[in-house]
């Protein structure tokens, strides 16, 4: 971060309360606070004949020193020794003294208010100044903490121009840079209003690197002090605080406040920009994860399906004068099984490609269950082929509210991998059934069943098995069942069976009736 400023020195702040009074009704009180001593010393003259009452006037010297200074509690010593020497000495109502050890009493009444006044001024300076270092601190950690929690460069922007505007008890402005290189209020505080003259003065800022006061030159006509802010990620960004232009007149050395908030606020600008570096990189590292992956699928598991296909035809072009009619059919045969494969794992890419793209159209309405499970039987029936299907779904099952062609398609997935992974001559099982409001149709099979997290095959492209011996596909069939039925208000749970033979896949939507 590059904060260009002036010297940074320590500067002034909100006072505590006491210093805000004005300077003339601190007198006019100071004043007051002597009559008052002059009225109780002439009462307890009256009840008790002390002999030391000018210690009576030390008291509102002391009062005025705590409450408002220097200025006003010399005053006080000065009426205090006038109106000892006014009433109390004689001749009374002169300020002739006839003895003159009373002269050194009054003396003696001067220097002791004095001094009192001189260390209880020091006390208040320094409490003061304790208080305005309090107060910095809790504005800065305030600040720290918004900062943190703030979202966009506009809150940042915002909790900046709260803090300085506490700190300075003035309105405050911070600007930021926008892509077309425009500055525009982010965050402001206090009251007030940016005039043209000021907008001016926060461009000529930006583009010079140097600070301005209000008033001042280049523009004279601008009521606010501005800073410019630099980020290391090359962010630009403009403080004002209106200081310049005030009764109390302009804080002696604001600079160091104005280069602490300015670095919060460059963190703050540069946290949001590392934050998209981090949220491109990530999108860009998932992109081309799934490029090599696609890629991976296409290449490896595309590859076989084509090339049968291609053999076939030329086996058949070759050499159809030599094939019989049952070499012609056998062929033929597996020309239509690959061309299926590979039209499903087209379509599957397709599916998944929508799903990405968020193209997705659902249209529910009440479907029978035992009707979802033939169709998607029959688009899953060259991966079932070799395998015992046992279809249990009852033909009384309560229907479904579900986007028919979107269950159908997903459903034909989960078989189509139990097809996959299930042994030749095993067993697959659909079975329907209804719970809490719910209708769902699963899938048993008795192949190995899920490698251990089962979550991360759900995922695209994920496969049960790695290596070359792996069943054909592209990894999709479980991502795309997940898919299509949180589209339509259902969800795709799937577990390993205890006795570690197989495993079961459960499709679940609501009830057309619930």
């Amino acid at each position: 971060m590059s904060l260009l400023l002036e010297t940074p020195t320590a500067g002034a702040v909100g006072a505590h309360p006491a210093q805000r009074m004005p300077p003339p009704a601190a007198y006019a009180l100071s004043v007051l606070m002597v009559a008052a001593a002059t009225l109780a010393a002439m009462i307890f003259d009256q009840a008790t004949k002390a002999p030391n009452l000018s210690l009576i006037f030390v008291l509102p010297v002391v009062v005025a020193a705590v409450s408002f200074g220097w200025g006003p509690a010399l005053v006080d010593a000065v009426l205090g020794a006038l109106a000892y020497n006014f009433f109390f000495l004689p001749p009374l109502y002169t300020l002739n003294v006839a003895d003159p050890a009373n002269i050194w009493a009054l003396f003696l009444l001067l220097v002791t208010a004095a001094i009192v006044s001189a260390v209880a001024a020091q006390s208040r300076r320094r409490a003061v100044e304790a208080w305005k270092s309090a107060d910095q601190a809790t504005a800065l950690q305030t600040l720290a903490r918004s900062l943190v929690g703030a979202t966009g460069d506009a809150g940042a922007a915002s909790a900046s121009a709260e803090a300085l505007a506490r700190l300075f008890q003035a309105p405050a402005v911070v600007l930021l840079q926008d892509g077309q290189g425009r500055l525009h209020p982010a965050g402001r505080a206090g009251g007030g209003e940016l005039s043209a003259q000021d907008r001016e003065a926060a461009a000529w800022v930006l583009a010079a690197r140097m600070p301005t006061r209000g008033g001042a030159y280049p523009v004279e006509g601008a009521t606010y002090d501005f800073w410019p802010v630099v980020t290391p990620q090359r962010q630009q960004a403009v403080i004002g605080v209106a200081i310049s232009d005030t009764a109390a007149g302009r804080p002696a050395e604001p600079e160091r406040l104005v280069e602490i908030v300015g670095g919060y606020l460059a963190v703050a600008l540069d946290r949001e920009a590392y934050a998209a570096q981090v949220l491109e990189s990530r999108v860009e590292v998932a992109s081309e994860r799934l490029k090599a992956d696609l890629l991976a699928a296409v290449s490896h598991d595309l590859k076989t399906p084509l090339s049968t296909v291609l053999f076939t035809l030329q086996s058949l072009k070759k050499f159809d004068d030599t094939h019989d009619a049952a070499t012609r059919a056998e062929l033929l045969t597996l020309a239509e099984t690959e061309t299926a494969r590979l039209s499903t794992m087209v379509g599957n890419l397709l599916d998944m490609s929508r799903l990405d793209a968020g193209a997705v159209v659902v249209r529910t309405a009440a479907a029978e269950p035992a009707e979802l499970a033939a169709s998607a039987l029959r688009s899953a029936a060259v991966a079932l082929s070799g395998r015992e299907v046992h279809n249990e779904v009852r033909a009384d099952a309560q229907p479904m509210m579900v986007d028919a062609s979107l269950f159908e398609t997903a459903l034909a997935n989960v078989l189509e991998n139990a097809g996959k992974y299930a042994p030749p001559g095993s067993a697959i099982w659909i079975r329907s059934g209804e719970a809490a409001g719910a209708g769902w149709i699963e899938v048993q099979d008795e192949g190995p069943g899920f490698p251990q997290p089962i979550e991360p095959m759900f995922e695209k492209f994920s496969r049960g098995v790695s290596g070359d011996g792996r069943p054909p596909g592209t990894g999709l069939g479980l991502s795309i069942a997940r898919g299509f039925l949180e589209a339509q208000g259902g969800r795709v749970e799937a577990e390993n069976l205890d006795d570690g033979k197989g495993a079961r896949v459960r499709l679940s939507a609501p009830l057309a009736g619930a």
